[in-house]
């Protein structure tokens, strides 16, 4: 990650999936560590497109990284639809938010996402904290 220090004002997110180990895990360190977050149930609720294109741009990994592609509904598109370009990837993961790999944590400031990470493996997100 690029800043290391968070501040008391920062605002974390965590996009969680609880029937996911690793979002589990990551959950389970953020509240053991007693690390105020909000949950962003990404798949009954999908956030609104301009703040989830900013988690994504802000993101650690490679932005190519959030499709999960072993899932049917990604298998069953046709070849056209998986255009790894970042406009795609949006409109996937907003049609289908199955496809958005997990979990993934975003810190905010100053009403900015300023970074994002897919915490896989999970101990990534000792980057942000430790």
């Amino acid at each position: 990650m690029k800043e290391k220090i968070l501040n008391n004002s920062d605002k974390i997110y965590f996009f969680h999936n609880k029937r996911c180990s690793k979002s589990r895990e990551v959950k389970k360190y953020l509240d053991e560590n007693n690390i105020k977050y909000s949950v962003v149930d990404y798949l009954n609720i999908l956030p609104n497109k301009k703040f989830l294109k900013n988690v994504l741009v802000k993101l650690e990994n490679n932005f190519e990284e959030i499709i999960r592609i072993n899932e049917k509904i990604y298998k069953n598109l046709k070849i056209d639809e998986k255009a790894q370009t970042f406009e795609n990837i949006m409109n996937l993961v907003t049609k289908y938010p199955v496809l958005m790999q997990r979990p993934i944590v975003a810190i905010e400031r100053d009403n900015e996402i300023i970074e994002s990470i897919i915490c896989r493996p999970t101990e990534l997100i000792k980057s942000i904290f430790d």
